[in-house]
């Protein structure tokens, strides 16, 4: 995937003039920058510009609707016959664990359990795009380290091209095959490597060199 000539401006603020930047097919490239400079944005219009018919989301908060059952939840965004459907909602469930949790409602359910519904949602949705803004932030270490593996299971069963925003270095390191840093305003890119052994090294190497980064 290809983004070209993104502008992007809020009021007198320029965050983005003329920008562009690669998403190789298939592959998981992480975002990462301060806070403030534009990670969120760049997801946003990717979700709303050209290809957002082709885009899943997950956000930081699971975002199921408390009124329907996490098999409703995710049937309302598929299309097709309601017994296709279903089917397709219960076999994501399945993928994460939650199959015998189908019939209940998300305040029934653990935050991490709500989370698990919400990456569920997204692979469901048959997009070849997925975007996911800081969906483990809120998890405690060792709850994060489960929805990563997740979802690294769920990439390697049904490859999609996964785009991750994310403030944690091992976060990062565990979920990616490349991490993308982004500063300045105008936006620019200053960082950009594949996710290697030693790669947590590299990057700190880096970003100490980097006083006005972060």
């Amino acid at each position: 995937m290809q983004i070209t000539g993104l502008n992007v401006s809020f009021g007198d603020r320029i965050i983005y003039q003329d920008f562009a930047i690669s998403f190789p097919d298939q592959s998981v490239t992480v975002i990462l920058g301060p806070s403030g400079c534009g990670k969120t944005t760049l997801l946003n219009s990717i979700a709303f510009g050209p290809y957002g018919h082709r885009v899943s989301y997950i956000f930081q908060e699971p975002r199921l609707l408390p009124w329907y059952t996490l098999e409703k939840n995710i049937m309302l965004v598929l299309e097709g016959r309601t017994a296709e459907r279903r089917e397709r909602a219960q076999r994501y469930l399945r993928k994460v664990g939650l199959q015998n949790r189908a019939g209940e409602y998300p305040g029934k359910l653990s935050g991490g359990e709500r989370q698990r519904a919400a990456i569920a949602r997204a692979f469901s949705f048959p997009a070849p795009i997925l975007l996911m803004d800081e969906p483990f932030q809120s998890q405690d270490p060792a709850l994060k380290l489960q929805l990563i593996a997740l979802v690294r299971e769920l990439q390697n069963e049904e490859k999609r091209t996964i785009i991750a925003v994310t403030h944690d270095i091992r976060e990062a390191s565990a979920l990616a095959d490349r991490a993308v840093i982004l500063s300045g305003r105008p936006v620019s890119v200053i960082f950009d490597a594949p996710v290697t052994p030693g790669f947590e090294h590299q990057l700190s190497e880096f970003l100490s060199c980097q006083t006005s980064v972060w």
